[in-house]
């Protein structure tokens, strides 16, 4: 004799996909033998059940409606079993429990107490079936070794561009394969909706290699903006400023030998005791003024000089080319000043 056992959560969520209606049948422990009912028990536990879901108690109370299941099953405890589902909102599996119960109640006993509960089976049915959800899963291409998943439920393949009933509510599609990046998409489907799902595969990018990190104690290489730094052009400007006060002292040098020779004619230069001239400060005024031209000249060199070395390199970063720069400072008697000289 053959025994109709209850079907487990996981299995019943994939016969809800399709409009069969599928019972389970099988034995409980070895071949030949029957599954030991309690009758007796099974009524306690149903009544039990009923009174815990009147005061609201629905959690406790459908636990003993399954416990009821186990030791009798009766087309009577599944429509309760159904309800409970249908008020945790798992209307896929309410449904199926639904027409269950109108094929197990075929074994009801009296006419009357069997067209009953067929008619609360059926009009279960007939309640839920337009609150279901429904989505059509999409892919747009089937390579080698694809899986597509739904809330972490690995589907078959035969799935796709089938409309599957869903409970309302939040729900999570999945698409893999080897050599694609993992596609997934969330979705919110209210009572009733009907919606399509698609996932479009691509092609899983190149891993980027990261460079390698510097040795530990080392600090990071500045960053190289491939530009002339700031301080060349600071460096430049001071450099044009101090030749330019050279050059000012070096005329101011000039100006005093002059005056000396105008009045100290002569090589060294004798002066006459006779007249009021006196050229001692004219040769401080010349020494200082050589002084300053020399030393100012040369700090005006050297951050040309760096200037140059700097806005060299920066444009050495944008375009490689060879280049030779020179800086040649020269004094001549009515002038002085630098020379730029190089090969670009």
């Amino acid at each position: 004799m053959n025994i109709e056992c209850p079907l487990p959560a996981s299995l019943t969520r994939v016969f809800a996909v399709s409009a069969l209606v599928i019972v389970s049948v099988c034995p409980r422990r070895a071949l030949g033998e029957e599954q030991p009912r309690d009758p007796a028990a099974a009524e306690a536990l149903y009544l039990s059940g009923r009174k815990l879901v009147t005061d609201g108690n629905w959690a406790e109370g459908c636990a003993k409606f399954e416990a009821s299941m186990e030791l009798n099953p009766a087309a009577s405890t599944l429509i309760n079993i159904a309800k409970c589902r249908e008020h945790e909102g798992k209307l896929t599996q309410a449904l199926v429990d639904y027409r269950r119960a109108v094929q197990l109640n075929q074994d009801t006993l009296g006419e009357e107490r069997k067209k009953q509960l067929e008619q609360v089976a059926k009009d279960g049915i007939a309640e839920i079936e337009p609150r279901l959800a429904r989505v059509e899963l999409v892919v747009n291409a089937r390579p080698e070794g694809l899986e597509v998943a739904r809330d972490g439920i690995r589907l078959p393949l035969a799935a796709l561009g089938e409309t599957i009933p869903l409970d309302p509510g939040k729900h999570m599609f999945e698409a893999s394969a080897p050599g694609f990046e993992t596609i997934e998409k969330n979705i919110e489907l209210a009572e009733g909706q009907k919606a399509t799902v698609e996932l479009a595969l691509v092609p899983a990018a190149a891993a980027v290699k990261k460079p390698a990190p510097p040795p530990p104690g080392k600090p990071n290489p500045p960053p190289t903006s491939g530009g002339v730094p700031a301080w060349a052009f600071v460096a430049g400007g001071f450099g044009l400023v101090a030749v330019g006060a050279g050059v000012y002292f070096r005329f101011d040098q000039m100006a005093a030998e002059e005056r000396i020779q105008a009045n100290c004619p002569g090589t060294p230069p004798v002066c006459d005791p006779t007249k009021e001239y006196r050229p001692d400060d004219d040769n401080t005024r010349k020494d200082r003024s050589f002084y300053l031209f020399v030393g100012l000249t040369a700090v005006g060199a050297v951050g040309i000089g760096a200037a140059v070395v700097g806005i060299a390199r920066g444009l050495s970063q944008k375009k490689p080319q060879a280049q030779s720069l020179h800086v040649v400072p020269y004094i001549g008697r009515g002038d002085g000043g630098l020379v730029l000289q190089g090969a670009f």
